[in-house]
């Protein structure tokens, strides 16, 4: 594999597709986790990715590690995790 596609370094797995639900069990026989490019799955549907909040608290180097999956579908869905929706709610009605 070529070192620009290191799967770890570049990107995570989706949590799952949409609308399919199809999830991302599959990786390669190293037991790690799969660049898009080399998924012949990868195109199964919108990706959608489930940060944690430590993970969301980045959120530009998560884009990062996700945008290798929207190049290669086009788009992709992230759903924040529940602790944001709590910090945005109460700042919303503190405002």
């Amino acid at each position: 594999m070529p070192q620009h596609l290191s799967p770890v370094a570049t990107c995570i797995q989706p949590d799952h597709f949409y609308p399919n639900g199809c999830t991302t069990e599959r990786q390669c026989e190293t037991g790690m986790p799969l660049h898009p490019a080399q998924d012949p799955y990868a195109t199964r549907g919108i990706p959608v990715f489930r940060p944690s909040m430590e993970e969301f608290q980045d959120f530009e180097a998560y884009m990062e590690k996700v945008q290798v999956w929207g190049a290669r579908s086009g788009i992709v869905k992230i759903i924040p995790p529940p602790e944001w929706y709590c910090r945005a709610k109460v700042a919303f009605l503190t405002y």
